[in-house]
């Protein structure tokens, strides 16, 4: 018997070293391990954006049967984004003194480019940067499948043109398609700052997702139900949620027990985006040191990776609390040595403010390295999962008062490695175990009954007793 084919959609994966590339690598592994044919979709590096993270190290992780199509991303516009930018910022210098042609005929037609060029770039962002993947990434899987038709299809986002990918394929292919959801898409809290077309095109786009696909699953129970509360009970029945992890395996052979002692080494591993802001801390951090309750040449307070926030300076901030000393930031490096690094760590930082619908990839990776963890974060599954780890601190982050008082706590905590929680709390190779097995069900219920077949994956924890049911929520 011929063994099952999974059509797998990703922009994010190897040689991308994005923290959601992991997930859908797990996924990929477990599929090959358990005799899956497996084609996956994905981006081509040359077409990265700029500053994208890229790990070589990483293809080593995919399995040698695994056949990988890559699609490149069409950016002509790119370019005239590029030209636009420097026509704004432009200043001729005046012929004469005291005459300026900001204001003339040029200056205006240059300010009318820029609305255009914001307006149609603002149009080609939906729904999201990487949308010049849809088409190359179709056509690359059509090619693909002519002669080999899949059983399943499987996607995982953000980046959400993954998801139209998916969308387009699954009426095309006509197999049954699970979507994943890393993040929240429409509604998500720290994308405020869209437009009313964007917000629109983003509401739309995920309801035909939703609508279509067979199942859709989330790694995190707070998504799930702001989902739904928002569709319709008809709707509820596709809903999966599948909670994220790290493999333990990853971890082997990094020496853990050199952890920083003098100075005390707070570290935060990772890029700071959807609105994860360290300006609360920043500032609990100065008042503590300005009442003398922290020593700041035993202290530091360490930011690896890529540091870009939108309209927020991080360096003008810290220069502004008198915190250069204290603290540090570094540049991205490989996923080997990131991890050695959150492994050397006095203790790890978490920031997770402004909502409750996600739970971020590397508090999975925390856990997994056995280190105290302080984190700033809302109370709900994240907060709540860092308490159920044992071996951390979470704290709110619109009371710097208490931010204040729970870091100082929390230098004070033993130094060295703690007690690890349960694997089934952070073991993503069970996840994705759950996650081929809901696959393996897809393909074995006829598209008919669909419908009425029950959205659940259940796999035995080799770490734990019981059954985890796909609606697991640590």
């Amino acid at each position: 018997m011929k063994a099952p084919h999974a059509l797998v959609v990703a922009y994010d994966f190897p040689p991308h070293a994005a923290i959601g590339t992991m997930r859908t690598l797990r996924v990929v592994r477990q599929l090959s391990t358990e005799g899956w044919r497996v084609t996956v979709i994905t981006s081509e590096p040359s077409s990265y954006r700029p500053g994208t993270a890229v790990d070589e190290a990483l293809l080593a992780q995919v399995p040698a049967g695994v056949r990988i199509v890559r699609a490149g991303t069409f950016r002509g516009f790119e370019s005239l984004k590029s030209w636009a930018k420097s026509m704004r910022t432009r200043r001729p210098t005046p012929p004469h003194p005291g005459v300026s042609h900001g204001r003339g005929i040029a200056g205006r037609k240059r300010s009318s480019l820029a609305k255009l060029v914001d307006a149609v770039d603002g149009v080609l962002a939906i729904p999201d940067q990487e949308s010049g993947w849809l088409l190359p990434a179709v056509r690359a899987a059509m090619q693909a499948t002519a002669t080999d038709q899949p059983d399943v299809l499987f996607s995982s986002a953000p980046p959400w043109t993954g998801q139209l990918v998916a969308l387009v394929l699954s009426h095309r292919l006509g197999c049954p398609w699970v979507a994943d959801f890393r993040d929240p898409w429409a509604r998500a809290p720290w994308r405020d700052d869209r437009s009313r077309l964007a917000r629109w095109g983003a509401s739309l786009l995920e309801r035909q997702v939703v609508r279509t696909a067979d199942r859709v699953v989330f790694v995190a129970q707070g998504n799930r139900e702001d989902f739904e509360r928002h569709y319709p009970a008809t709707f509820r029945r596709k809903f999966v949620t599948v909670s994220n992890g790290c493999d333990p395996a990853e971890f082997e052979g990094l020496n853990a027990g050199a952890a920083s002692v003098d100075p005390f080494v707070l570290l935060h591993a990772g890029s700071l985006y959807a609105g994860r802001t360290p300006l609360p801390l920043f500032r609990a951090l100065a008042r503590a040191i300005s009442a003398g309750l922290i020593d700041p040449s035993r202290f530091r307070l360490r930011f690896l990776g890529a540091q870009g926030m939108h309209s927020v300076d991080l360096p003008g901030a810290v220069r502004e609390l008198g915190l250069e000393r204290v603290v540090e930031f570094a540049s991205r490096v490989p996923r080997r040595q990131g991890l050695q690094a959150m492994a050397q760590a006095s203790g790890l930082l978490l920031l997770q403010p402004g909502h409750t619908a996600s739970v971020p990839g590397k508090l999975y990776e925390y856990m997994a390295l056995g280190r105290p963890i302080f984190a700033v974060a809302e109370e709900g599954e994240t907060a709540e999962l860092v308490r159920k780890a044992g071996h951390g601190v979470s704290v709110i982050p619109d009371d710097e008062d208490a931010i204040s008082e729970a870091l100082v706590a929390f230098l004070r905590y033993p130094q060295g490695l703690v007690k690890k929680p349960d694997p089934g709390l952070f073991d993503g190779m069970l996840r994705a175990r759950e996650l081929v097995q809901l696959l393996g069900t897809i393909v074995q219920t006829p598209r008919d009954r669909m419908s009425s077949a029950p959205a659940t994956a259940s796999v035995e924890s080799e770490s734990t007793t019981g059954t985890m049911e796909g609606t697991h929520t640590p």
